[in-house]
């Protein structure tokens, strides 16, 4: 590789492991670590280890760190851009396997998926439904179905100079997909292997943060997709009016009295779900006109 390529490394306090990922990576490039805003020796440790390094003075989230590492390749007139993560999850050594479709002008987005091989049995359990979740989410708005939640990517200058990202936290692998499809970029996926016996694998709550993504996601649903997103809201409702429907008028049919309590539940989730799908049919013109 040469100075075409920028590897650019987000962090937030990986001091114990930044140090080996500069030194694996910058073999196939020239590393950017951007520090946001780590309060250990991340970035001392980084330019030891020979990356250039970005400091943010406040913690302001990752998406906002990869925009700065976009914006850093971008004005330093660098032809490709991988992201990797700081904590040791991703091997170094596959870069070439990433940048490879890019070179090739096989795809504008490469996605290093744990779906491909042998990596995928690795994942603990506790997040494979939270991954299922929020992969099948990224899929309903961005219609592709890939790894939306690995960090280990490839991007040619092409993909760099269409994705205005908007997100500024883990949602912006989500939001990197939605607009690379938006402008008609090519996206691949290529196997990685990924490990999860790093140190400080938890930096965050693993339900709240895979929550925070997940309204992320529909977020953009609601704006992309509206009556997708609202249409379900819709059926849920109406299946909740039909439960509590059941419940009103079962005893009736054993000669009771009609619950009424169930009753009237069930006549204002029916209520609810009419307006849902109301507000979602309208919602959807007003995104076809933005759209046009």
């Amino acid at each position: 590789m040469d100075n075409r390529t920028l590897i650019v490394i987000p962090a937030y306090n990986e001091e114990l492991t930044i140090g080996s990922v500069v030194a694996l990576a910058k073999r196939y490039g020239d590393v950017l670590v951007v520090d946001d805003g780590s309060s250990d020796r991340t970035s001392e440790i980084a330019k030891e280890a020979g990356a250039i390094v970005i400091r943010h003075e406040r913690n302001m989230g990752k998406g906002q760190a990869l925009k700065k590492g976009f914006e850093y390749a971008l004005s330093m007139g660098y032809d490709f851009v991988v992201t990797l993560d700081a904590d040791g999850q991703h091997n170094p050594d596959e870069i070439p396997f990433l940048l490879e479709p890019t070179i090739k002008g096989e795809a504008d987005l490469v996605i290093g998926s744990r779906y491909l091989n042998e990596s995928k049995k690795k994942i603990p359990v506790y997040r494979r439904f939270g991954l299922w979740v929020l992969n099948k989410s990224t899929k309903a708005v961005a219609g592709v179905d890939v790894d939306s939640q690995s960090g280990f990517r490839a991007i040619n200058r092409k993909a760099l100079e269409k994705l205005n990202l908007n997100s500024t936290d883990y949602s912006v692998e989500t939001d990197m997909i939605v607009k690379a499809r938006e402008e008609g970029l090519k996206i691949k996926e290529v196997p990685i292997s990924v490990r999860y016996d790093v140190p400080k694998k938890h930096k965050k709550n693993p339900v709240s943060h895979g929550l925070s993504v997940l309204a992320s996601i529909l977020s953009f649903i609601g704006y992309k997709r509206p009556l997708l997103l609202f249409g379900s809201l819709s059926m849920i409702s109406f299946i909740v009016a039909g439960i509590l429907g059941y419940l009103a008028l079962e005893p009736y049919y054993r000669g009771e009295n009609v619950y009424l309590t169930q009753a009237i539940g069930a006549g204002i989730f029916v209520i609810i779900g009419i307006q849902l799908f109301i507000a979602g049919l309208m919602l959807n013109v007003l995104a076809k006109m933005v759209r046009e």
